[in-house]
Formats: structure tokens, C-alpha cells, sequence
């Protein structure tokens, strides 16, 4: 990764990847992210790709975050179906909808990376029997009737 200020209010970061062979090319226009990047680096005394960098790969970890929450709700939303089709099995959410299921993680897991790489898909095991509610109750957590 190599940095430069293009001009006062600009930083540039080219990024080479080696297994791609390609240039990616980010400019920072807003003077106010181009001073907080700045400032940044010079407090943690590192580079600004550095910042950039760290910038980048927690806003991908917010959006895995949040695409990992969203296949969670569309797992219990569907959770009912699944019980009759996949109770015992482990299954792969992806957008919304099982791509794949197995009974052993292990065997899934390896699937779903060669098929999906590093994109968030839930693995999550189909319990044949429902899920229990619990409730908060002064201090305690009491399974409801």
C-alpha cells in the first residue's frame, strides 16, 4: 500500500494486491477525513494507509455483522419449516435462504468456504425440539410455560 497527499485536501492510497495484480486507488476528498486520518496517524504513529486500512476492514466487519444478524432472523423467521425438514442437520443461510445443510459442521463449513469464500453465511444447527423462551424476572431467567 502507498500513500501520498495528491494535494493539501487530498490523500490517495494506491493498494497492489499480489495475488490479483491490479492498482485500487482511494481518494479522500472531504478535508475534514483527510485531517482526522492525518491526525490519527500521527497519534498512533503510524502510517495514514495504516488508518485507512484499519478504517476499512472495521466498516467490512460492521457489514459482516449486520449480514450475520439479518441470516439470524431469517433463520428463526423459518425456523418452524426447518425443524421439519432439517432437524438434526446443521444448514448454511445465505441472503435469506438455506444454500446447503449437512449433519456433520465440519463437512458444511468446508462446502460453504469453497463455495462462498469469506461472504457471511450463518451455519447454525436445526434443534428438533423447539427453542425455550426464557424471561427476565428479577434478577433471574425462569423458562416460560
Amino acid at each position: 500500500m502507498a500513500y501520498r497527499a495528491v494535494t493539501p485536501n487530498v490523500l490517495e492510497t494506491v493498494y497492489q494486491p499480489l495475488q490479483r495484480g491490479f492498482t485500487m486507488s482511494i481518494e479522500l476528498r472531504e478535508p475534514t477525513l483527510v485531517w482526522q486520518v492525518e491526525r490519527l496517524a500521527d497519534r498512533i504513529t503510524q502510517p495514514a494507509e495504516h488508518v485507512l486500512e484499519l478504517a476499512v476492514q472495521r466498516y467490512f466487519d460492521v457489514m459482516e455483522q449486520e449480514a450475520i444478524h439479518d441470516e439470524t432472523e431469517a433463520f428463526w423467521a423459518m425456523h418452524e419449516q426447518l425443524r421439519g425438514q432439517y432437524a438434526g442437520q446443521y444448514i448454511a443461510v445465505y441472503q435469506g435462504a438455506v444454500v446447503d445443510h449437512d449433519g456433520d459442521v465440519s463437512r458444511l463449513e468446508q462446502r460453504i468456504r469453497e463455495r462462498f469464500g469469506l461472504l457471511p453465511v450463518l451455519i447454525a444447527p436445526v434443534e428438533p425440539a423447539p427453542p425455550r423462551e426464557l424471561r427476565w424476572r428479577g434478577g433471574r431467567l425462569e423458562p416460560t410455560p
